[in-house]
């Protein structure tokens, strides 16, 4: 097996591949071949074999998997058409790819993340301006758990003291609700400064750049910027972790998974379920209240 690993090693560098590559397809084949055992075995069983431990092992990442299978199935059609070896078909597995959890923020980043937006003390007319519509955003993104391109798309007309209709993906609509005073009270001060952005009179747009257009998902992604490292919360947390945060914490005050798939807008509840495996607070809830060591 260590002479047709070298081979197809040597066959792989005249086709000028990266050291890196190289180096990946070496590691591989390695692993594979300390499955040969030629006193028991048959290239066919080491092929079976080492398929068979990636299928079953936790000690890889999917993606990991995925790369040395890719390997060896580069080695086993080598050795069929450069070697002239009659190997069998080689098992059919298929990879399941890992979930990711959805990544929050804490209760007491997102409170440092409002303290410091409002605390911002800015010093001139047109920093008031941004910052009242920033404050907005804000207040917006953590409360209702929008997108940012759905923040983007709300219109003037979208918008009717605290009642929202959100452009979803696929063109979906829903409507949600601002759901405190303090909340409709922020969105009602940007609104009595959005003129200051002099909009033209036919630009719906709800909320505005400099030059009074609509404000762009990469301008909503740097007003968070901004206050994220003012706030000094997570520096590699972005927008998105508002709304995985607005999921988690209905969840754990008790929502059920159907109201949250349609708050957040998902068309397949199998996406909201995910935040069932972070939800860790509702967990020690749950156990807390009906464990059998707490009921016997």
């Amino acid at each position: 097996m260590k002479h047709y690993i070298n081979r197809f090693i040597i066959y792989k560098k005249m086709q000028n591949l990266s050291t890196k590559t190289i180096h990946a397809y070496t590691t591989d084949l390695q692993q594979l071949g300390k499955y040969y055992d030629p006193t028991y075995e048959t290239i066919d069983d080491c092929f079976a074999n080492y398929t068979i431990f990636l299928l079953q092992t936790c000690d890889y990442k999917s993606s990991t998997k995925k790369r040395k299978l890719i390997s060896i199935k580069m080695f086993w059609r080598f050795l069929n058409e450069k070697e002239n070896l009659l190997l069998k078909n080689l098992p059919i597995v298929a990879i399941r790819k890992e979930k990711k959890l959805p990544k929050t923020l804490s209760v007491l980043e997102l409170r440092q993340l409002t303290a410091s937006v409002k605390n911002y003390n800015p010093l001139s007319a047109k920093k008031r301006r941004d910052h009242l519509r920033d404050m907005a955003i804000i207040e917006i993104m953590i409360n209702l758990g929008l997108r940012i391109s759905e923040i983007s798309n709300i219109n003037m007309r979208d918008y009717n003291n605290g009642d929202l209709i959100i452009h979803g993906k696929n063109n979906k609509e829903r409507i949600l609700f601002l759901p405190t005073d303090i909340s409709k009270q922020i969105i009602n001060d940007y609104l009595a400064f959005r003129k200051e952005y002099s909009p033209l009179s036919n630009e719906d747009a709800f909320f505005l750049n400099k030059y009074g257009t609509r404000l762009s998902i990469f301008g909503i992604s740097n007003i968070y910027k901004k206050y994220r490292h003012l706030s000094q919360i997570n520096s590699l947390s972005t927008p998105h972790y508002l709304r995985h945060s607005f999921a988690t914490q209905l969840l754990n005050n008790g929502a059920n998974l159907r109201d949250i798939q349609e708050l957040l807008g998902h068309s397949n509840i199998s996406t909201t379920e995910i935040y069932t495996n972070v939800s860790s607070t509702r967990k020690h809830k749950v156990l807390t209240l009906y464990g059998f060591r707490n009921n016997s």
